[in-house]
């Protein structure tokens, strides 16, 4: 879904954000999902040295946030409107993890994503649901 120079774009506008704080990278795919990556650090981990699960949130939302983009155009305006996650398995200490956004469905209006959030070696520690509102030209000003 997302193209290389989706991802460069993406990338170049992180700066003094909250993803480039925690790390987190869009990486560009060949399938229907949009993808970012996120080194574990001191930056997204809670006191017991694990991912935060409010670092899978974040991540989630930026995952399906940059699907949207892609979906309604790059100049759209895109809103997380709503996000809810399970975290089903803790989270390694090192390394890199990764949130796969998959489009359950697209209106003009409304998109509604699966993310699912992995370690490296695949295992599945968090699963969220995100709807994004795409906002009208006159809305995103």
């Amino acid at each position: 879904m997302l193209t290389e120079k989706e991802c460069e774009l993406l990338n170049q506008h992180v700066a003094g954000t909250m993803m480039e704080a925690l790390g987190m990278t869009f990486e560009p795919t060949a399938d229907d999902s949009a993808v970012v990556s996120m080194p574990i650090s001191a930056a997204n981990r809670q006191h017991q040295g694990i991912v935060h699960g409010g670092a899978y949130l974040a991540m989630a939302e930026t995952a399906a946030g940059a699907g949207s983009l892609h979906v309604a155009g790059m100049g759209a305006g895109v809103c997380g409107v709503e996000v809810s996650g399970n975290h089903l398995h803790m989270s390694p200490t090192h390394g890199t993890i990764y949130a796969r956004a998959t489009l359950l469905t697209a209106g003009h209006t409304l998109h509604v994503w699966n993310v699912d959030i992995t370690a490296a070696d695949g295992t599945l520690l968090s699963t969220a649901r995100v709807v994004n509102r795409i906002l009208q030209p006159t809305e995103n000003q």
